[in-house]
C-alpha cells in the first residue's frame, strides 16, 4: 500500500495521469481499435491500393497525434507546476528574509552624570556633569520572532554644521538608566530585543559652567579620568551635525542629528534631522 501511495505521488505518475487523461483516452483507444480494425478489414477483404492504406493508417495517425499531443501537454504542465512551486517557494524565502530587526530613534534626553569615584573612595570634586543621549529601540514590521538586533554598536561621527569638516570620531556607548548611573555601564555592543524597549546611546557630557561639550564614550573615563573632559573631542560653542551608524550582525542604520551647544548655563541639545 505504502509503495501504490509513493507511486501515485511520483512525478512519472503524476505525468501519466495528465498524458491520458480521459478525453485523451478515449481517443487513443478509439484510434486505436478503428486502426486494428481497419487492418482486419483490408488484410480479410484483400483491398489493395489507397483506400486499404487508409483503412488503418488514418486511425493509426489519430493514435500518434493523441498520444504525443497528450505527452507534450503533460511535460508543458508539469513543468509549468514546478515552476510555480519554486516561485511561490522563493517569494515566501524572501518575505522571511525581508523581515528583519527595524531601529527607530525614540527621542533624546540629558540626565546627570554619576562621576567615578577615586582611588580613595571618595568623589570626585566640582560641579556635577550632565549627558546628552539619544534613544533608540527595535520596533520591526513583522510580528514573527527571531528579530531579535545582535551585537549592534553605534558609531558616531561629528561635523561642523555644514558637513564641510569632519572633527572626530568614536564608538558610542550604550548606557543604562540613570539609578545605575551612566558611565560605569556603557557597552560598546549590545543585544536590542524586538519589543521596544529604549536604549540609551550617549552623545556628549557637559558641564554648566563650560562653554564646551565634550563627547564621551566607555573610553573616556581612561582618557580623561579626572573630569571626563576628554580634550580632544571637545566642542566649543555652536552647532554641528552628527551621524550615527547603527550596525550589528542582522541591522543597519543611519541617523543625521544637529547638536546644539549654547554655551555656559545651558545644556546639550539635539535635533534629528532627514539626512
Amino acid at each position: 500500500m505504502l509503495e501504490l501511495c509513493s507511486m501515485e505521488n511520483s512525478i512519472f505518475f503524476r505525468w501519466l495521469s495528465v498524458a491520458f487523461d480521459r478525453p485523451l483516452l478515449y481517443i487513443d483507444v478509439l484510434a486505436g481499435a478503428l486502426s486494428v480494425v481497419g487492418w482486419l478489414v483490408s488484410w480479410g477483404l484483400d483491398v489493395d491500393g489507397t483506400f486499404g492504406l487508409l483503412l488503418w493508417l488514418a486511425p493509426l495517425a489519430v493514435l500518434f497525434t493523441s498520444v504525443i499531443v497528450g505527452a507534450v501537454y503533460a511535460t508543458i504542465l508539469l513543468v509549468l507546476g514546478n515552476m510555480s512551486r519554486v516561485v511561490s517557494a522563493g517569494v515566501e524565502s524572501a518575505t522571511t528574509r525581508t523581515a528583519q530587526p527595524r531601529i527607530r530613534f525614540m527621542g533624546w534626553e540629558t540626565i546627570e552624570a554619576r562621576l567615578a569615584t577615586t582611588e580613595s573612595g571618595e568623589g570626585q570634586t566640582g560641579s556635577t556633569p550632565w549627558i546628552t543621549r539619544v534613544t533608540f529601540a527595535n520596533d520591526p514590521e513583522a510580528t514573527s520572532t527571531g528579530l531579535t538586533a545582535y551585537k549592534v554598536a553605534g558609531h558616531i561621527e561629528f561635523y561642523d554644521a555644514a558637513r564641510d569638516r569632519f572633527l572626530f570620531g568614536m564608538v558610542g556607548q550604550w548606557s543604562g538608566s540613570p539609578e545605575d548611573g551612566t558611565t560605569a555601564t556603557g557597552e560598546k555592543q549590545i543585544d536590542i530585543l524586538p519589543d521596544a524597549t529604549p536604549c540609551h546611546l550617549d552623545i556628549a557630557l557637559k558641564y554648566d559652567e563650560d562653554d564646551e561639550c565634550y563627547g564621551i564614550n566607555a573610553d573616556t573615563a581612561v582618557r580623561a579620568p579626572t573630569d571626563l573632559r576628554d580634550v580632544q573631542r571637545k566642542l566649543v560653542h555652536g552647532l554641528y551635525t552628527i551621524k550615527i551608524m547603527v550596525h550589528g550582525e542582522n541591522v543597519a542604520e543611519t541617523f543625521w542629528f544637529g547638536l546644539i551647544n549654547r554655551g555656559s548655563g545651558q545644556r546639550v541639545r539635539i535635533l534629528r534631522i532627514s539626512s
